[in-house]
């Protein structure tokens, strides 16, 4: 399996990495705060490019679902209209039973739905005007 190692080996590169770091601590030096103010100005007007062309996408997108949404169209959809009278479903001339009420629907509406004979009244222009106060 593992064998076990000596200490003086351990010792040897503990020495040498001390050496390396103490050489390399004495050669870095901080970069000036003005190249330091640069680089986050950089960055900051990137973020803020970043952000807008996201805000920009975002609305766009946005926009393009409600414009597809809205043209959709479709079939219009048609007044309501009061039910059409249906037939029966027990065959002509069978009667119902003594005491049951027929279930034939009526043929005749009532006065407020019925329709008139007249076609509804259409508006122009004149008519239209006259209705409105002070037109």
């Amino acid at each position: 399996m593992t064998e076990p190692r000596s200490t003086a080996d351990d010792d040897g590169l503990a020495v040498a990495l001390k050496r390396a770091a103490a050489t390399g601590g004495g050669l870095a030096s901080p970069a000036p705060a003005g190249q330091v103010a640069a680089r986050g100005a950089r960055r900051r007007r990137r973020t803020y490019a970043v952000g807008a062309v996201l805000a920009v996408c975002l609305v766009s997108g946005a926009a393009a679902a409600v414009a597809l949404r809205m043209g959709e169209g479709g079939t219009p959809v048609r007044p309501a209209a009061p039910p059409r009278p249906t037939s029966s479903a027990s065959p002509p001339g069978a009667s119902a039973p003594e005491g049951v009420p027929s279930r034939t629907p009526s043929t005749s509406l009532p006065p407020s739905l019925a329709p008139s004979g007249s076609p509804p009244p259409t508006a122009t222009g004149a008519s239209v005007a006259a209705s409105f106060p002070g037109g």
